[in-house]
């Protein structure tokens, strides 16, 4: 009888632990960090357009208008954006990134 317990018990623990290493309590542990990582990335605030047929970059600026950015300055962030743009005119259904400010972006994630 001391056997078959025996034999229960090393079966338990042994269930226990490979459950532990499976499924894995590491993230429960307590110098695990809960706050998600935070990196700036250089691509301006901006948002995505679907276009119509006739679009221009001049009539999508005048659409979404960003007064805290000149004009020059702002073009030169939608080709950052859209650089398949630079040699082809904006055709309609397509979808574009049109800058809205200056700002970085900042990405938070956690890992």
């Amino acid at each position: 009888m001391r056997l078959l317990l025996a034999a229960l018990a090393v079966f338990a623990l042994l269930y226990m632990l490979k459950s532990d290493l499976t499924e894995g309590t590491i993230q429960l542990a307590a110098f695990a960090s809960d706050e998600p990582a935070c990196h700036e990335v250089d691509k301006p605030v901006s948002i995505v357009v679907t276009t119509v047929p006739g679009d221009t970059i001049e009539s999508l600026f005048a659409l979404y208008p960003d007064p805290a950015i000149v004009f020059l300055d702002r073009l030169t962030l939608f080709y950052q954006l859209n650089p398949h743009l630079q040699l082809q005119d904006i055709l309609g259904g397509e979808q574009i990134e049109i800058p809205l400010s200056n700002e970085t972006v900042t990405i938070c994630s956690k890992e």
